[in-house]
């Protein structure tokens, strides 16, 4: 093998995921047509490795396994070897993911799957330890016994492959089946959906704790916005949905998934009181649980940590994680020089370097830091044991000035690794989630951080839009060092489109309204199954994998379908939707008439049919200019706050500023002044 050439092929990757592996011995190939190549013509099958630059268990197989030259010799030998970022190329990840499912485990990362040089599968794991312990095969012996079946036994290999695939068939039908089947539920788009989804996650939260089930545990943004939602509903539920909502922002605020220093919280907890998270920091995760801790805010105005959280957390990412040109980074790892979570990590002793003795002794009290720890090596995982609203506001401002001390001499520790690639559809999230974010703090008079997160908004949306549409009008995945590339997939056209028109909401720009519906009609004309009611992840287009896989449940982040179909039904009501649009949003209702018996998977698609509802509000401004009436939109911003119903607002030009307030097919008079907008929406 040349060692030079394979360093050189990941070395210069646009991920930095596959850079990380650029020194490995192993002969590892991007994905692509020479790998493919190589495969066939030397007749060897092709062991995938799928993962992303701040996953622990991905780097702790890379130092166990690909870092090892003796693995690395044997993959080299019996394998054609393809590493693959999932955050740059989620189709094929969502291809090889269901090998998983169909071996009866659970998917995650990293994910190891042999295939056929046709791309085919035939066997598939997370991470193997390098020999066998953990009741988990080594990964020396599968390497050996599949080299070996595929040379001596072709014809059960290509049998398992065919199992495989006539699997994901099997898979796609079940899908369906379990959307499809309404059992006696509302239709998506009645008023009692909401509360029907919200009752059914009510059964699964942990009352005591926050949040849901037990360990380890996640944010379910998506399914929190079904609580969120709900509680402003006028109905008994409401309280319960509210309790449910405020139960697991006070623990992931408190618990030590929340940085205490900077702001911003990690993927997850490893435990079922938030205490130990894996350290990584997603934007995706960032970007979805602002807006609800921002409207919660406005909306709970007791809750005044809510308001901490948000602006702590809009200037980590304005500090942290912004680039240059105003978009944002995806992520950085749990580990730093080689130990996880040891960049957040304090003890006593390391209190007192930073503060005098009785500062450090009741930070040490307030955020739980002790002698013995509560984290590994006796290191201490800051949280909060008791709100800091019941301190006395003097100890609140000891507090503050010990975390600014902190913080600054934590910056000079070594960071863990940024992952510097710009996602399209994790920026477009975070810009919806900051205009959201401007919206909420307008209602609790926090013009400063509107400002600041209208700011942080637009710059990065402004450049998404110059900058990940190609000269043909293609949406584009990822921006590395300069330069923008992979065709992009649902999620990206979904999210930017409604990033777009969040967009209009905020400023009544008619170019943001504009290049909404652009977008939509792009995802219609490239994404849309051919019966017209779902969405594929990979254009009509795109590269040709083994299938193209449906956008069809939530993940960490909302599915592409959810989001098409609010984006759509959203614009219209604003009556800018693409030709047919309103066809496909009946369709998709129909089709996913049985999400409610599964709110976790659908939540996008649950809270998306609020916009289709006969009760939904959309008001129109107009004037000769946009702002002749901001203040009439912004009187209709500050009622959709506290409002339950889905809310929507667009800006066409007319001699006289005026205003209409629509629900479903029925609409005001002109309405001019704030006080009769208040009213008609009231």
């Amino acid at each position: 093998m040349d060692e030079a050439r394979t360093q050189n092929r990941l070395a210069q990757s646009t991920s930095p995921y596959l850079r990380q592996h650029a020194d490995n011995p192993v002969d590892w190939f991007e994905w692509g047509q020479e790998a493919l190549d190589k495969a066939k013509a030397e007749d060897k099958p092709i062991l995938l490795s799928v993962g992303y630059s701040s996953c622990h268990w991905c780097h702790v197989m890379a130092h166990e396994s690909f870092e090892e030259p003796q693995i690395a010799e044997l993959m080299n030998d019996r394998f054609v070897n393809i590493k693959v970022d999932r955050e740059e190329r989620p189709d094929i990840d969502a291809i090889y993911q269901r090998v998983l499912t169909l071996m009866g485990e659970g998917g995650g990362w990293p994910l190891t799957v042999f295939l056929l040089p046709d791309q085919r599968p035939f066997y598939g794991g997370t991470y193997f330890p390098p020999t066998s312990k953990y009741g988990r095969p080594g990964f020396v012996q599968v390497l050996h016994a599949l080299s070996e079946l595929y040379a001596k036994d072709p014809a059960k290999v290509r049998s398992q492959a065919e199992s495989f695939v006539e699997g994901f068939g099997e898979l796609a039908g079940l899908l369906d089946k379990d959307v499809h089947e309404a059992s006696g539920d509302p239709a998506l788009d009645d008023p009692a959906a909401v509360r029907v989804a919200s009752k059914r996650l009510l059964t699964k939260v942990d009352s005591e704790l926050g949040g849901f089930g037990t360990a380890p545990k996640f944010p379910n943004s998506t399914a929190l916005e079904i609580f969120a939602a709900q509680a402003l509903a006028d109905d008994p539920s409401a309280e319960d949905a509210a309790n449910a909502l405020h139960g697991a922002l006070q623990a992931m605020h408190q618990g030590g998934i929340y940085d205490h220093l900077r702001g911003g919280f990690a993927r997850y907890s490893t435990d079922r009181e938030w205490l130990v998270p894996h350290f990584e920091k997603m934007l995706y995760d960032n970007a979805q649980l602002l807006p609800l801790y921002a409207e919660a805010a406005a909306r709970w105005p007791e809750h005044t940590s809510y308001r901490d959280v948000v602006r702590e957390t809009v200037e980590y990412l304005a500090k942290d994680m912004r680039t240059e040109d105003g978009t944002f980074y995806a992520a950085t790892d749990a580990d730093s020089e080689g130990v996880e979570g040891k960049y957040f990590c304090w003890t006593p002793a390391q209190l007192r370097e930073v503060l005098d003795d009785e500062p450090a002794e009741r930070f040490a009290e307030v955020y739980d830091v002790t002698e013995r720890g509560n984290f590994e090596h006796d290191w201490s995982i800051l949280r909060l044991r008791t709100p800091l609203r019941e301190y006395p506001e003097s100890l609140r401002a000891e507090l503050e000035d010990s975390k600014a001390k902190l913080l600054a001499h934590r910056y000079e520790r070594v960071p863990p690794h940024l992952d510097d690639k710009v996602l399209t559809s994790w920026n477009a999230l975070l810009v919806s989630g900051l205009l959201r974010v401007a919206n909420a703090a307008d209602a609790w008079g926090d013009g400063g951080l509107s400002a600041r997160s209208e700011q942080l908004a637009l710059g990065a949306l402004d450049h998404l839009l110059e900058h990940h549409i190609d000269e043909h009008g293609r949406v584009l995945r990822a921006g590395f060092q300069g330069q923008v590339h992979t065709r992009g997939f649902i999620d990206d056209v979904a999210y930017l489109g409604r990033a777009a028109l969040d967009a209009h909401e905020r400023t009544l720009e008619p170019r943001y309204l504009d290049k909404a519906a652009e977008l939509a009609a792009y995802g219609n004309d490239h994404h849309l199954r051919r019966q017209r009611n779902g969405f594929l992840v990979s254009a009509d287009d795109a590269e040709r994998l083994l299938e193209r896989t449906e956008s069809h449940h939530d993940g960490p982040n909302p599915s592409g379908v959810g989001v098409m179909l609010e984006l759509l039904a959203r614009l219209d009501a604003a009556e800018r939707a693409p030709d047919g649009a309103r066809e496909v949003v009946t369709r998709i209702l129909e089709r996913f008439r049985g999400a409610l018996a599964n709110p976790f998977a659908y939540a996008s698609v649950i809270t998306a049919a609020r916009f289709a509802r006969p009760d939904a509000v959309h008001v129109t401004v107009r004037g000769p200019s946009a702002d002749a009436v901001k203040a009439l939109a912004a009187e209709a911003r500050a009622t959709a706050t506290r409002s339950p119903a889905a809310f929507g607002l667009s800006f066409v030009e007319h001699e006289e500023p005026s205003a209409l307030v629509c629900r479903g097919q029925v609409c005001t008079a002109p309405l001019t002044s704030r006080q009769a907008l208040r009213d008609a929406l009231a």
